[in-house]
């Protein structure tokens, strides 16, 4: 299951420098057509080349050069110290200083962890950079059968955008699933879906985050044994932060409690917000959820700490219920060094 999905679900065959802006996506049919070719040479067995190295913009680790100076001036002098200790139910943890590019703390960072839901992360991501948002995508009935007991219906249409917001706020795996078949479609010839999810591991090695790896667009376990998504807590941060600073819009509704998801037609779907600590994380900036068996509870967010000090949090293999208080454990710590500076 995926943060409240009880089921699992069967994999789908086959399977110092300048970055861009959130106001710069790569032109739509220059991507389609650069990572349609990549796709084929992946297919042939080939090694996939770097997207990013053929436009001529180097793709290095987006935790470390992500023009941090973009997003905001580090003209304090408040920085908030590093973590000595916390209690922690998760068995990672990653803790990272945007603007002073300081690992504040770090508990198993390395390890390889089922990510859940905290895929949907890159599912949108690889959407927002190669379709306009508004973009209309019309739910198959593969997608709506995602959602055990959900409320997307086959045959509805919403704009990209939409069912983005849907798939990271609720954590719908019908949105996220919709969002992988539709544009999966203008990327070749081959199953769409499987289009998709290579493309959003091409994203994870262009932006030098190795250790992630999906196998779906939604995070579900592909079976007992096989998780639909893996990474470890550093590269999570650093997929977080990377989002935040070149495309903050993706993460603006994941603050929201509650909204409402409108089709074309004029009809709506509620949204509620899965992280149960939303309220309790002060200046939250960003967030996202997971759970499923094999991954226990998972969350990334971002917040700011104070003086304009964006702080990445992510935890892996909590529990359903701890994965909140863990992050609020460390949100506290790292408040706390802030507090005690003059």
């Amino acid at each position: 299951m995926s943060d409240e999905e009880p089921y699992i679900i069967e994999s789908t065959p086959d399977e110092p420098e300048e970055k861009e802006g959130a106001d710069s996506r790569f032109p739509v049919k220059a991507q389609l057509l650069l990572i349609g070719g990549l796709l084929f040479v992946m297919f042939a067995g080939f090694i996939v080349p770097q997207t990013l190295a053929l436009l001529g913009t180097d793709a290095q680790t987006a935790g470390i050069e992500v023009g941090v100076e973009n997003l905001i001036e580090d003209n304090s002098p408040n920085t908030p110290k590093k973590i000595e200790s916390v209690s922690l139910t998760a068995e990672a943890a990653y803790v990272f200083d945007v603007v002073g590019q300081r690992v504040l703390y770090e508990k198993n960072a390395d390890a390889v962890l089922p990510l859940a839901s905290i895929t949907k992360l890159m599912t949108a991501l690889v959407a927002y950079e190669l379709v306009p948002d508004e973009t209309l995508v019309t739910i198959s009935e593969a997608a709506a059968a995602q959602q055990s007991g959900g409320s997307l219906t086959a045959g509805e249409t919403f704009e990209v955008k939409e069912l983005a917001d849907y798939a990271l706020i609720s954590s719908f795996n019908s949105a996220s699933y919709a969002l992988a078949d539709s544009v999966g479609e203008l990327l070749g010839d081959e199953d769409p879906l499987s289009q998709f999810v290579a493309a959003m591991n091409i994203r994870a090695e262009e932006l030098n985050l190795p250790s992630l790896k999906y196998e779906n667009p939604t995070g579900l376990d592909v079976s007992a044994t096989i998780a639909g998504a893996v990474g470890n807590a550093r590269d999570t941060s650093f997929l977080m932060e990377y989002i935040l600073v070149n495309y903050p819009e993706i993460l603006t509704p994941t603050v929201t409690e509650y909204t409402r998801l409108y089709n074309q037609a004029g009809d709506f779907h509620e949204a509620y917000n899965t992280n149960n600590a939303l309220a309790e994380i002060p200046n939250l900036l960003g967030s996202k959820t997971g759970y499923t068996d094999l991954a226990g509870g998972n969350l990334t967010i971002a917040f700011d700490a104070g003086y304009n000090r964006p702080i990445i949090v992510t935890v892996l293999g909590s529990t359903r219920n701890e994965r909140f208080s863990d992050v609020k454990r460390i949100v506290s710590e790292v408040q706390k060094s802030m507090s005690k500076q003059e």
